[in-house]
């Protein structure tokens, strides 16, 4: 069961509370499946989603100053008896007056609170975790490199700089087995002193997550396509070119489902039959039902992967805009299709998109990388978007 931690707010009219606040409680885990624990307003305040659960009318004082002791979103929680819902109506039209984020459950909405939950669950997951940035966004990520300080002051998040030379100095590692073209033990040799050299850091740095500016290795003939790929089946989210926005989407898509994204880049649409071409030289091994290994794409050096991606339910996620307060996801279905096109990144993947999404993402794009988590979660990233990130 779902455990929100909440902050009981009772008139002092009201004599003994507790009775009250069981009985609530019960209330709303009958009607949710989520656990309200009860928990000091030192310790709800320190939530990333804070929770207000009201027992009786009278309390709104109460909240207001209880809202003025943090800057977070706030959550209102109303039950049907003692005036509760009243005194959360008033509450949040006053937060809203003065441009405080707020949302009002009463117990009847039993669904909204499981998702509620759940995105609490997700901020929560995030807080105080260390990021890897490994070398600068790539140059060509005009729209797609938010200063850190944003990832910080929404989730949370510390994101730690690490110069590439660190990874050039990598030991020998795991070599990559599996059927190859074009590549030979040299190629594979490098992909594991790469893979050895980024688990090296993310121990190191206590990283969470990290994305490396890998065409920084290309001068060397190194990719970290390979590598990345082995890092994500392991449960570390990894991304590629410095590009945080994508990495976040990584980071949830191993949250929210317990498996790794695939972050790709669009490069075709098919307007008729609503479907939009991804592709990418690196894919979580996990995520495939086969795989070859090849070169480089752009360059045709290193050790890249050539993945046949499961075909299935996926959902489409990009975060755009110079604070993440844009977002761009969608419910699809990846197709069985493989392209196997020469000129593209390797990884080739159709994804069947609702109707209108395409005209969406090409009248308001978010920037190039999108990616694809395994399973349908539009609504829980929906929210998670807009709790978190949206301005």
């Amino acid at each position: 069961m779902p455990v929100l931690p909440v902050l009981p707010l009772a008139s002092p009219l009201r004599g003994h509370a507790q009775p009250l606040l069981e009985a609530v409680r019960a209330g709303f885990a009958q009607a949710s499946g989520v656990e309200l624990l009860p928990k000091p307003a030192e310790e709800v305040a320190q939530e990333p989603l804070p929770a207000l659960l009201f027992l009786t009318g009278g309390t709104e004082p109460q909240a207001l100053a209880f809202a003025a002791s943090t800057p977070r979103p706030l959550l209102l929680l109303a039950h049907g008896a003692h005036n509760s819902l009243a005194a959360a109506l008033e509450t949040l039209a006053r937060l809203r007056d003065e441009g405080r984020k707020a949302w009002l459950l009463p117990q009847n909405l039993p669904g909204d609170l499981a998702l509620f939950a759940r995105v609490a669950e997700l901020g929560r997951a995030l807080r105080g975790k260390r990021i890897g940035l490994v070398g600068e966004p790539s140059p060509w990520l005009v729209a797609s490199a938010p200063a850190p300080a944003v990832l910080e002051a929404k989730l949370n998040l510390a994101v730690v700089r690490i110069p590439v030379a660190r990874v050039r100095t990598g030991g020998e590692g795991e070599r990559p087995e599996g059927p190859a073209q074009g590549v030979g033990e040299a190629e594979r040799a490098m992909a594991g002193r790469v893979h050895a050299a980024l688990q090296r850091l993310a121990a190191e740095e206590n990283l969470f997550a990290l994305s490396i500016a890998c065409f920084e290795l290309l001068a060397e003939g190194c990719t970290a396509c390979w590598a990345l790929a082995r890092l994500a089946d392991a449960g570390l989210p990894a991304g590629c070119e410095g590009d945080l926005p994508g990495l976040l989407a990584l980071i949830l898509s191993q949250l929210l489902t317990g498996r790794p994204g695939f972050l790709a880049n669009p490069v075709e649409v098919d307007l008729k039959r609503e479907r939009l071409l991804l592709a990418h030289c690196t894919v979580p091994l996990s995520l495939t039902e086969g795989f070859l290994l090849r070169t480089h794409f752009e360059s045709g050096l290193g050790l890249a992967v050539a993945g046949r991606v499961q075909p299935g339910p996926y959902t489409l996620l990009r975060f755009g805009g110079k604070r993440l307060e844009k977002a761009f996801v969608v419910e699809g279905t990846v197709l069985a299709e493989s392209p196997g096109r020469e000129d593209l990144c390797r990884t080739q993947v159709w994804f069947k998109m609702p109707k209108g999404a395409l005209q969406k993402l090409l009248r308001e794009p978010l920037g190039n990388h999108h990616v694809l988590l395994p399973g349908h979660h539009r609504r829980v990233l929906a929210l998670f978007h807009e709790v978190f990130l949206a301005d």
